[in-house]
């Protein structure tokens, strides 16, 4: 849901909002649910000012819990399913962690993540996405050049997918066939770890 700059401001001066908001957080911190974190998270980055603290300090804490909800499926060699709203936000933090990381040039904590993100879904369009973000980590491609060289914002914003990068032009599947290999060889490492 969007909001006009007016509505914005009303928010951010409504006391019964402002309270009813606190309270949601409180309680959220209490849970520790995701979905909960993460509609605190998002209805404080519609404000502009006054929040970073606070956006850091639910942001540390979805991170924390969706790579404790990594761990679980991990150890219960379960995959994580995309049509399952508390998956889908663990997935959601995993992979604005990795992008985060990848932005930032992190290319070995990129990886890492991405890794993981490949292979914990069943979901094939979402495997795919993954193993392009992957490859391109691996090759190097700065988070710039992958947007521009392999992305279809277009399609992004017409499709208003906001959490993950879904979409891309059909180079990105070339460049996902001829470097195939590399997945595997990344795959047979991880699954060479014993956790």
């Amino acid at each position: 849901m969007s909001y006009t700059n007016e509505e914005i401001l009303n928010l951010q001066n409504d006391p019964v909002f402002l309270s009813e908001l606190l309270e949601k957080e409180s309680k959220a911190f209490q849970t520790k649910e995701i979905i909960s974190l993460y509609d605190i998270l998002d209805t404080l980055l519609i404000f502009e000012s006054d929040t970073k603290e606070r956006v850091n300090k639910l942001y540390g804490l979805i991170i924390e819990e969706a790579l404790k909800n990594l761990h679980i499926k991990l150890e219960a060699e379960q995959l994580f399913n995309l049509d399952e709203e508390n998956d889908h936000y663990s997935l959601r933090a995993i992979y604005e962690y990795a992008i985060e990381q990848y932005n930032g040039n992190r290319f070995h904590e990129a990886k890492e993540l991405f890794i993981m993100l490949s292979i914990l879904t069943d979901n094939n369009v979402f495997k795919g996405a993954m193993q392009i973000h992957l490859i391109s980590i691996l090759k190097k491609i700065s988070f710039e050049d992958f947007l521009s060289k392999f992305v279809d914002m277009k399609k992004m914003e017409s499709t208003n997918e906001s959490f993950f990068i879904l979409y891309f032009f059909d180079i990105a599947n070339q460049f996902l066939h001829e470097n195939a290999n590399l997945i595997k060889d990344v795959i047979q490492e991880v699954k060479n770890i014993k956790i």
